[in-house]
């Protein structure tokens, strides 16, 4: 009997999609781009923010793990079968644990959190469990989480800087994953093969044959699909065949600044974007793996954005929105924003920064701040303005443009009141990125409705963002290449797409 996936209910048990022999594409072998094993891409991608696995246990999936943070729940403790007396009460107490950590919003676990993140990043959380396939192989599933709603979740979003020619701040995510390697244990898939330890280790070293009996399969949403891209880009150069790996991520940013060795658009994963979508746009320069992208529109605005969509409010903000083409030109729009607060009255200065800052420090943390919210938009200008050097090298900030659109959002505050704005910034910088979810008046979340009603309208193309030091002339920000099947473009080539 079939079990469904809580999110968009496709088979949990089917795992042949995921099997399918590759295809020979210009004399490149790769993953044939499947529908079904998108679907299941996206159920394991979203189980990763609730950690519920309760379906995909019923659906024979096995050797669950669970990492968050620098705390990881995994070995026979965990998987005990219920009914086996205290194991099942230890393995269900183990389970309420790693929710209960996950979803820490009180303020003291907070500042706890902030103070960890001062110079690296310990917010990496995934889900791991497998599956028996077909002919004595096994598929072991990956879901790494996306930014959650802690203050300190984000903090590896802004190290922009490139560290082995790759993004800092993923990086870091990437490596706290990978330290649990000897960690991660399959009790009971070592059992059935006769072997005292399975470790996650074990499984990716055997992945370096051809003969493999694993499969790696990963998924992540937004910042997930930065780990798991990085993931898989380390474990291809650490000798992994990559015909035993295969990855789909939803809303992923770029994570590479330098080209490898190798092409990028060989590593067998596949990235999901919305092209209204400012953060896929975000991050470094390149996706590993290739992309494939939704062009909105009006028809999935309407389903999914619902009536927020049909507002001038909305669509004036998302058109400034939608000149985020990279990082640099993110905190352009982010300054230009901070500046105009310095335009309109104090009060509604406040009012929009409180709508915004909201959203990512709780009221609790606000409150004691009192009278001196007001030195927040300061320290927002200087952030911003270093974050900018960071991503962009030794460019100045275009001020033509940083002001024209100091004007525009401006008058947008003035003409539509300050907690309107907010509102619609919000809107239009989260609708577009949700992953799932029904809302009222049976809104879909974007990355939902593409899997499951849009999947064919997906064309795959090239999403380039430049790097700090690449000349704007050659590589235009955000500019998409359509080439048919993705390669990797020589330096003549990206000045003639450019021209």
């Amino acid at each position: 009997m079939a079990v469904t996936g809580h999110y968009i209910g496709c088979n949990l048990s089917d795992v042949t999609p995921l099997c399918a022999p590759w295809e020979n594409t210009n004399g490149l072998f790769f993953p044939p781009l499947s529908r079904a094993a998108a679907l299941l891409s996206f159920e394991l991608a979203a189980s990763a923010y609730d950690m519920n696995l309760d379906a995909w246990r019923e659906a024979g999936w096995r050797d669950f793990s669970y990492q968050i943070d620098n705390a990881l729940y995994t070995g026979p403790s965990l998987n005990k079968p219920a009914g086996s007396g205290l194991g099942s009460v230890i393995s269900d107490y183990l389970h309420h644990l790693a929710h209960a950590r996950l979803n820490r919003l009180n303020p003291i676990s907070q500042i706890r959190g902030v103070l960890r993140q001062r110079e690296s990043s310990d917010t990496c959380k995934a889900i791991i469990m497998l599956h028996p396939a077909s002919y004595g192989r096994y598929i072991v599933a990956i879901g790494f989480m996306g930014t959650g709603k802690r203050i300190y979740d984000w903090f590896s979003n802004f190290r922009l800087n490139a560290e082995e020619g790759v993004h800092s701040g993923f990086l870091q995510l990437t490596r706290e994953f990978e330290n649990r390697r000897d960690e991660i244990s399959f009790p009971e898939t070592a059992r059935e093969l006769g072997l005292e330890r399975l470790t996650l280790r074990d499984i990716l070293e055997e992945c370096r044959r051809p003969d493999s009996r694993f499969l790696l399969w990963l998924a992540g949403h937004s910042q997930g699909g930065a780990v798991m891209q990085l993931f898989a880009l380390r474990l291809i150069r650490e000798g992994m065949m990559k015909q035993n790996l295969l990855g789909f991520g939803f809303a992923s940013p770029s994570t590479v600044y330098e080209h490898p060795a190798f092409d990028l658009g060989s590593i067998p994963l596949y990235h999901i974007l919305n092209a209204d979508d400012i953060f896929p746009r975000m991050g470094a320069a390149f996706h590993a793996g290739r992309c494939l992208i939704m062009d909105a529109d009006e028809e999935m605005r309407r389903v999914c954005y619902g009536n927020a969509g049909k507002e001038p409010l909305f669509r004036a903000v998302h058109s400034i929105l939608r000149r985020v083409t990279d990082s640099p030109s993110a905190f352009t729009v982010t300054m230009a924003m901070l500046r105009a607060l310095e335009d309109v009255s104090p009060e509604d200065a406040m009012a929009v920064l409180n709508g915004l800052i909201r959203q990512i420090i709780p009221e609790k943390l606000l409150g004691p701040l009192g009278s001196r919210r007001e030195d927040i938009l300061q320290a927002l200008i200087r952030r911003t303005g270093q974050g900018y050097q960071m991503a962009a090298g030794d460019k100045e900030m275009p001020e033509d443009q940083l002001y024209l659109l100091q004007r525009r959002i401006a008058c947008l505050i003035a003409d539509h009141g300050p907690k309107a704005f907010s509102g619609a910034v919000l809107s239009a910088l989260s609708f577009p990125h949700k992953l799932r979810g029904v809302y009222p008046g049976n809104r879909l979340a974007p990355y939902q409705y593409i899997v499951t009603e849009r999947f064919d309208d997906l064309r795959q193309a090239v999403w380039f963002a430049p790097a700090s030091g690449m000349d704007a002339s050659v590589i235009r920000g955000g500019r998409r290449l359509p080439q048919g099947r993705f390669r990797q473009f020589s330096a003549a080539r990206m000045r003639k797409a450019a021209r």
